[in-house]
């Protein structure tokens, strides 16, 4: 008997085979088994269950639960995916410059880029977007909203919104989005360099190198901040390039390694460095990672560069994009990297849900490094001043909705002015913190039918003052972190990103430590070579 597989299920046994590399002997035999078996259930469900499944849907379907099982990073891409995917790498696309979160089931506009379709049709801060033509946005995915706002250049679309209690129409119209990785360079107190890499795309090395030989040229500069703060990532060997300015010519910087690698696979700088003893500090958080942890992790490994900020996110695997029929695409995690000291800073083992196991490694000076936890700051801005309540005020959007709504209020005051600034938000924050809580306990009463919870839930009091006593408290123990978190919502509604570093540069209290550190390098010398 034949067995007939439709074509949509041959991208999954494509992917099946990638994944086995028909290995000899009993690991062909698994394979041809399973494939035997899965295109017989396919089949049968087909044409036996008791409703009708679109054949499409129950590959996706068996592709996404595949994969879900190894890690976070390798995905399948539909044909639309795949061209989108394609958008992002190459950098250049007709797009309307703004974020969005879900809120309230509709998406809600988070920022705006000035001088593109939203901002140029003034569509605001805290906007909801309740329709793109005539299709509703209710309960749609963050990632599927591309597909409505993307396009060719200076074609246009309609969206309805909802601002507050009026409901507006407007017009959009997508730009050519250009994205360059290096958003601002600019002087520190006319003597230190400071760039922001905002990720790692094409040429982002050029531009680091361009960014960083005019400031010598111009000001021969002591010493350079690169802030890679929530900078995500990107292209590899981008990031080799740039560790490449600072080390000598072909210091291994990058080594691959994964169960399909055959060896080790060494990845070197490429050229003779630009700045080869130049003081250095990099920023870093939890949101830097990958290629951002290569270069902060090298450049600490060997104790090229002070590293400042917190943790970041550990990210150590190597992803590859493979081309599939139908134009269809997957990006599959091929190895992990190995930075100079040999560790790897991969924090999760996703096959088996838990955290990689830490051991110690040492750095070109005897430094004691660990892998498995990310890239450690060699200063740490959260050891003593531990930003729980600040975070969970972002994370809630009570620190967005206060300058969303005290935006235009502040627009006409010193935002200098920190004890009018702190003041006037503590209110603000009380009072949402306790309508925060409230709701929270509410929905836990609400949702649950089991008595004990309910018992337990229904003694839960929402202290207001306690809850304002919590948050004025905090924000008395930091306030140089609430006022640059207020300051940085303030301006990146008021200016465009060049003119908002300019403004942040003296008021971030990271960049104001690095360049404390700069200005005495004898400092970075007794952190990055001990004795």
């Amino acid at each position: 008997m034949r067995v007939f597989i439709p074509k949509s299920i041959l991208v999954l046994l494509l992917i099946f085979v990638s994944f086995t590399g028909f290995r000899y002997g009993n690991d062909l035999f698994e394979f041809s088994k399973h494939l035997e078996i899965f295109s017989n259930v396919y089949k049968t469900v087909q044409e036996e269950y008791v409703e009708e499944i679109p054949a499409s849907e129950m590959a996706q379907k068996a592709i996404k639960s595949m994969l879900a099982n190894l890690d976070p990073y390798t995905v399948f891409y539909s044909e639309y995916q795949a061209e989108e995917a394609l958008i992002e790498r190459q950098g250049e696309y007709g797009g309307v410059g703004c974020r969005m979160v879900i809120r309230n089931q509709f998406p809600m506009v988070l920022d705006l880029e000035k001088g593109y379709g939203f901002d140029q049709a003034q569509v605001k801060y805290g906007d909801i977007i309740l329709k793109v033509g005539d299709i509703s946005l209710k309960n749609r995915p963050i990632d599927e909203l591309m597909q409505y706002f993307r396009g060719a250049p200076q074609t246009t679309f309609k969206i309805t919104l909802l601002r507050h209690q009026d409901t507006l129409v407007k017009t959009i119209t997508r730009s050519l989005v250009e994205q360059k990785s290096v958003s601002y360079n600019g002087m520190l107190k006319n003597q230190y360099g400071y760039i922001k890499l905002d990720e790692f795309g094409r040429d982002c090395a050029q531009e680091i190198a361009q960014a960083l030989k005019k400031q010598i040229d111009s000001h021969n500069i002591k010493g350079l901040v690169l802030d890679l703060r929530n900078n995500g990532g990107g292209l590899l060997d981008q990031a080799v390039e740039i560790v490449g300015l600072f080390v000598p010519k072909n210091t291994v910087i990058v080594t691959l390694r994964g169960a399909h690698k055959k060896g080790n696979e060494p990845w070197r700088t490429p050229n003779e460095p630009l700045a080869p003893t130049l003081p250095v500090v990099v920023l870093i958080n939890e949101s830097s990672a990958s290629a951002s942890e290569v270069v902060s992790g090298s450049l600490q490994d060997l104790d090229r560069a002070l590293i400042i900020g917190s943790t970041s996110f550990g990210k150590g695997l190597v992803q590859n994009y493979k081309n599939l029929p139908y134009r269809t695409q997957m990006k599959i995690t091929t190895a992990r990297y190995h930075i100079p000291s040999g560790r790897c800073i991969q924090k999760r083992d996703y096959r088996r849900s838990e955290t990689s196991p830490k051991q110690a490694f040492k750095t070109k000076n005897g430094r004691i490094v660990f892998d498995g936890s990310g890239v450690q700051p060699d200063v740490n801005i959260n050891q003593s001043a531990p930003l729980d309540a600040l975070n969970w005020m972002k994370r809630e959007l009570i620190l967005f909705d206060y300058t969303n709504q005290k935006e235009s209020f502040w627009k006409t005051k010193n935002t200098d002015d920190a004890f009018q600034l702190l003041s006037d938000f503590t209110q603000f924050a009380a009072v949402k913190g306790a309508e925060k809580i409230s709701t929270a306990i509410n929905q836990v009463i609400s949702k649950n039918s089991d008595s004990s919870i309910l018992n337990q839930a229904n003694f839960l009091q929402v202290n207001t003052s306690a809850i304002e006593k919590w948050i004025s408290q905090d924000i008395k123990n930091n306030q140089e972190w609430y006022l640059y978190e207020l300051r940085q919502a303030l301006y990146t509604r008021w200016y465009d990103k060049s003119e908002y570093h300019k403004t942040m540069l003296n008021r971030d209290p990271l960049i104001n430590q690095a360049t404390a550190f700069l200005m005495n390098p004898e400092r970075i010398n007794k952190i990055v070579n001990p004795k």
